[in-house]
Formats: C-alpha cells, structure tokens, sequence
C-alpha cells in the first residue's frame, strides 16, 4: 500500500495536522513528528487524530520511539514505527518499556546523517525538507501494508510480548508450579468437556435413532370404470340390507318462517241489516187432510220478497194439525167437521241477507208463497244501513303465500343442503321438496283492513326436506358389487350421485367412476422398504407391475436408510388415469 508522509513543524497545532491528515491523498499516512513535540503529548489531541482518520476513512501511522508518545497512542490504538521502512504496530505496555530502556527516539535524523550535524533550527529545516524528497521518491518500495496487515501484525506482537511475559513466570515458578497450573486448567476444562461429550452423545442418538423417518409416495397406473346399479331406499335403519341394494335414506328437513304485505281487494257493506217479521198463513178444508199436516219451518229459512231481496228466519216456527175435529183456526175460530175452510197462521222473526238501507221493506209487501203457505209481513221490515269496508279476502292470502314460497325456494334449498352437507352425506338433490305448514293473516281472512296502505300482514312457515345416504355405506355397496380379481384393487370412487329419483317409494340409479389397479397396499409396501437402503427400495417398488412412479422423502438429509420402525414409515398411495 502507497503511503504519503508528513513532516510535523514544532510551531504547528492540532489543526494543521488535521488539516494535513484531511488533505492526504493516500489511504495510508505517516506522521513523522519533531523530537520533544508538544502537539502530540496530549492524550485529547492524539484521540483527535485518531477520530479524524477515522472519519476520512485514512489509517495513520507515527513514526517515533518516544515513549511519552507511544503510551498515547497506545491509549488511542494509533500504530507507531521506529522508521519510515520499519512495520507498524499498536503499542504494548512490553514495548514500551523495552523503549524506555533504550530510551531511544526515532525522527527524521535515522534517515539522514547529515541531519544529525545540523544544529541550527534553520539548516534543520533545509536538511528535513531533503529527506522528504528523498523519501518522497521511495514511497513505492518502503510501507507496504493494509488494515488487516496492520491489526494481525499488533495482535501478533501483543501476543508475542505476552507469551515472553508467561514464559518468564512460568520460569521464575519453577515445576511445581507449572504442575499446578496444569491441574488448575484440566479442573476448569474437565467438565465442560464432559457436557460436551454428553450433548454430543444425545444428539447422535437423537439423529441416529430417534429422528429418522422417510414418506414413501408410490403413483398406481390405475383404470376408470364406470359404476351404474339400480338401488331401492328405506326410511327404517334396521331394514338396510346393501346385498339386496336396500340403502337407508335418511330425510332431513329445515323449518323457515316468513312475512310479507298483503294488499287487501275485497269489498263489503258492513252495514246493519234490515229485521223485521213476517206471517205464513195456510188456509184448508179438513176435509183435504182427514189425516192433518205439519208445515215446519226451521231456523235459516229463506224467504223472498217480491222485489228480489232475501230474508232469513232467525227461529223455528211450524203449522200443524193432528186431524182430529174441533180444528182452532186463526182468531180462536172452532171448526167441528171438515166441510168449513180454516185459516192457520204463524208470526216469524226474520233479517236481511245483506245490509243496506234497499233491504227495508214497507208493511204489506208481496212475498213467494212457502210450503203452498201464504207469506206477508203484516208490519213493515227496516233499520237497514250501508257500510262499505275493505276486506281481506282467501285469495289475497293465498297469492301473498304463493309468492313467497316461489321467491325463496332457492334460498331455502341452498341453507337445508349447507346444514346437512358433509363428508359422509350423499345429498338426493332431485328429492328436494318445500311444503307450507303453517299459514296466518292479521286480519284473518275476510277481515276488515283499516290501514290507509289497505295492507294485512301475511306470515308463512316452510319446511324444506332432503333425502341423504351415507357415503360409507354407498362406498360399501359399491365395493361389494364390483366384481375384482384378487390382482386388482378398487383405488378411489368418484362422486357417488342418484339418478331417476322420483319418490322415496320407487327405485332409482346409482352411478359413479371407480378407478381400480394392482393390488399393492401400504402394509406391502411398508414390508419390502424396511432396514434397507433408499435407493435399493426405490428400484425394488419401481418394478411391481401397475407402479408408474415411487418417490422415497427422507427427514434429514443424513437418513439413507428406511427405519425398521413402522410408525416412521409412512406411505402415500397416488392414483394415475390409464
């Protein structure tokens, strides 16, 4: 490494060196400081410097024996050399007094000897600026170092001074001494050593027995068929019988509730209903009933009015005759034989079918004659009224109804086979059904509306149901029904799903896709990789017939051999379409 040197003035501070040291151009710098400087003899200053070439990235050296200097930079770990051609090292405290005993100080005058005739500070000067040109010509062949020439060279001279200091104690102690050392150090080292040795053990035991354990995946060349049978369901568990092809059906249901607005289109007069009464009169000759008569008019009775209107009775009434002679006729009048005609009459209550005041009916009104009976109304019928409301009528709740069963089929269908979907559930979708179970309206049917909206609430309770299998026993059915020959083997089944579903009560199909290959199981192959060498197992499973691939994962990379142990060996059996 190039170096640049500078030649430190006696009448110079801190700043001009660091001025100095910040100017240089080379990475490396030689300070070559004056005998007796004072710039230097500074523990601050000499940190300064230290600092300085630190942050312009510089690697400074003084060159100088003086020992007040180099406990400074020892203190501040600046290197120090003897001469410009001398290596560079961080003082010790051996070398500094080795310095002090030679109590020799190395400047500018070792390069020069005509330097050492010049007293006179002036013709110093001129003899100094000489050197640093004959110095600066040689700067190539001179300090050649780096940072790490630098560091390893004070750690090995460090390390030097204090081997020579131990080799002297040892030799003032004398054996004893250094027998004693000696146990001293087996003392200390002993049982760190036996931990070691223990953790070491453990850990060979751990890699060697505990933690090997390989994954076999073998691929299969296997063929898909496909699988159709007729199959027939049953509600009762007991009555399953998968020989026959009975499979147990389970059916699933999930209530819903729901409410809408109804708007209200009927239309009734509310009113009052006009009452009143009206007499049947039937006139006779006993004669033509020897054997009497009995005409009983029961309550509800319609009677018509000659204008169109209708009236109902409100009581039962009747006209009898028994036969027998006196015959009381109307106004107490006493017939004894039957050639006299006799009039017989009865008063009954009745009211009108519908309200409004065109049910009134003044007194002496014509009115169709009843049972051959005559039918007036001796005192006029009234207090007929007219109300006309808004009603909810039958078919307003129905399309109400309708309408929601419609609008949430689909949501309901989709939460019943979300809560009974899982692993072992064959879902019927075709047998999926809704039926309403319950159905309300506030007002009631025929009820009076009074909202302005003219809307009556509507709530429908559903029940959505599904029909399931149980895919292990479908899996089972499948297996015992697939006709194998012992060198082949059902791999995988596919998707089972029902066809021709109509009802629980009718057969339908069953289909699927099984893929079947060589029989080759994981217990086989387990037996044949036990205690051997991976690579052996690998071409031993490769050549078993129907077997494409074979990939054998150790859990370290130091396991080359398959464990004896079963329970670390695991085996992944893959399936590949022909």
């Amino acid at each position: 490494m190039n170096k640049e040197v500078i030649y430190l003035e006696p009448d110079e501070d801190i700043t001009d060196i660091l001025t100095k040291l910040q100017q240089a151009e080379q990475k490396l710098v030689a300070l070559v400081p004056p005998k007796k400087a004072t710039m230097l003899r500074s523990a601050v200053n000499m940190k300064l410097v230290a600092r300085a070439a630190k942050e312009c990235k510089k690697v400074i050296v003084i060159v100088t024996a003086d020992p007040a200097l180099l406990k400074l930079a020892m203190a501040a770990q600046i290197p120090v050399a003897k001469t410009l051609q001398s290596r560079p090292i961080i003082p010790t405290k051996d070398s500094i007094a080795a310095s002090e005993n030679n109590d020799t100080v190395i400047s500018e005058d070792d390069d020069s000897e005509a330097l050492s005739s010049l007293k006179d500070k002036k013709s110093a000067k001129n003899a100094k600026t000489a050197a640093s040109a004959a110095s600066a010509s040689a700067t190539g062949s001179t300090i050649d170092l780096s940072d790490e020439d630098l560091e390893k060279d004070s750690k090995n001279n460090s390390k030097n001074s204090k081997n020579a200091q131990k080799g002297r104690q040892q030799a003032e102690k004398g054996p004893s001494d250094k027998k004693a050392l000696l146990d001293s150090r087996l003392k200390k080292w002993l049982p760190i050593g036996a931990v070691a040795a223990v953790l070491v053990a453990i850990f060979l035991v751990w890699a060697l027995v505990f933690a090997p354990s390989v994954k076999i995946t073998v691929a299969m060349s296997t063929s898909a068929d496909n699988f159709s049978e007729e199959i027939r369901f049953t509600t009762d568990k007991n009555a399953e019988n998968l020989s026959e092809g009975v499979l147990f059906a389970e059916k699933r249901n999930f209530e819903q509730e729901y409410n809408e607005k109804a708007t209200a289109t009927g239309k009734e007069d509310r009113g009052e209903k006009a009452k009143g009464s009206v007499m049947v009169s039937y006139t006779f000759k006993g004669a033509s009933q020897p054997n009497g008569f009995d005409k009983s008019i029961a309550k509800g009775t319609s009677f018509t009015a000659s204008n169109g209107k209708g009236y109902t009775s409100t009581t039962d009434a009747s006209l009898k005759w028994d036969g027998n002679f006196p015959l009381v006729c109307d106004n107490n009048k006493k017939i004894s034989n039957g050639a006299s005609e006799c009039t017989m009459s009865v008063t009954i209550p009745v009211v009108a079918e519908d309200s409004g005041e065109n049910y009134d009916y003044p007194a002496g009104g014509k009115w169709n004659s009843v049972y051959e009976a005559v039918v007036t109304n001796p005192s006029a019928i009234s207090g007929g009224t007219t109300n006309d409301v808004t009603v909810i009528t039958q078919a307003d709740i129905d399309k109400t109804k309708d309408g929601l069963v419609s609008n949430h089929a689909l949501e309901g269908k989709e939460t019943l086979i979300s809560e009974v979907k899982n692993e072992d559930t064959i879902i019927i979708e075709s047998s999926f059904s809704s039926e309403v179970t319950d159905v309300k309206s506030t007002p009631a049917a025929g009820g009076v509306v009074e909202n302005r909206e003219k809307e009556a609430e509507v709530e429908v309770k559903v029940t959505y149901s599904v029909y399931t299998l149980q895919k292990s026993q479908i899996e089972a059915y499948i297996k015992a029904k697939t006709a194998l020959g012992e060198d082949r083997r059902i791999y995988s089944i596919g998707e089972p799903y029902v066809e021709r579903f109509t009802s629980i009560e009718e057969p339908a199909r069953l289909k699927t896709v099984i893929k079947t290959g060589p029989t080759v199981t994981e217990e086989n192959i387990v037996e044949k990789a036990k205690g051997r060498k991976i690579g052996e197992v690998q071409s031993l499973l490769r050549s078993i017939n129907g077997v494409s691939s074979v990939n054998i994962t150790p859990s370290f990379f130091w396991v080359r051999t398959i464990p004896n142990d079963n329970s670390k060996i695991t085996v992944e059996l893959t399936v590949e379409d022909n």
